[in-house]
């Protein structure tokens, strides 16, 4: 409880840092009802040394960006000798979008394995909402957070964060991150003013993560 309250103050100074503070609300931190009791279980499983990147093509994502297919580039790292070897499964997204790599568009999808409660870890990753009980994490995350709202039927849980422009799912065994393809720097894109909101759960179906 001590370093669920430490990790607590860390997340709330944090949040004041990024300008994404809003005083906690209790009656929300013990609020469970984001939690989805329609969950039916997983479409695709965690299993080490898997690929984010398997169920999803280049023209899937050229359709949601209303691109052709060959500006888009789709890297894994886990299967590239530039990364680390032990990392999480990741899923990066490139769109060719201007003259330089500077004015593309990139995003990605990322995969973080539940800490179990035998795991030396454990008591930290329940802190951070990534252990077996993640329940109370998310809320007192969400609690504190005036650019968070929960998305309802999808994943065990799903919270939605405007200013990180982030998509969270929970799923059986791991966490779903999703950070739709975007850039400040291209004005062009700026200009269309996507919902990026849907763009990720957009992914995450394109991903076979969710129907």
């Amino acid at each position: 409880m001590k370093l669920l309250l430490n990790l607590s103050l860390f997340t709330l100074l944090m949040s004041s840092c990024l300008g994404d503070k809003k005083v906690a609300n209790v009656a929300e931190m013990n609020d469970t009802s984001f939690v989805n009791t329609n969950f039916k279980g997983n479409l695709i499983n965690y299993a080490k040394g898997m690929s984010a990147c398997k169920h999803i093509s280049a023209s899937a994502i050229a359709k949601l960006y209303d691109v052709s297919s060959d500006k888009v580039h789709i890297e894994d790292p886990t299967t590239s000798d530039r990364y680390k070897k032990d990392m999480e499964p990741m899923c990066l997204f490139y769109i060719k979008d201007g003259e330089n790599d500077f004015q593309w568009l990139k995003g990605s999808l990322n995969i973080q394995r539940e800490i179990r409660k035998d795991e030396m870890a454990y008591d930290v990753a329940k802190a951070a909402g990534n252990g077996e009980e993640w329940e109370e994490a998310w809320a007192l995350n969400k609690s504190i957070s005036k650019s968070s709202e929960w998305v309802s039927d999808m994943g065990m849980a799903a919270v939605w964060n405007s200013k990180k422009v982030e998509l969270k799912i929970k799923f059986k065994g791991y966490i779903l991150s999703i950070y739709p393809i975007k850039n400040k720097l291209n004005q062009a894109e700026v200009a269309k003013n996507r919902d990026y909101k849907n763009v990720a759960i957009a992914m995450a179906k394109a991903s076979g993560f969710i129907k």
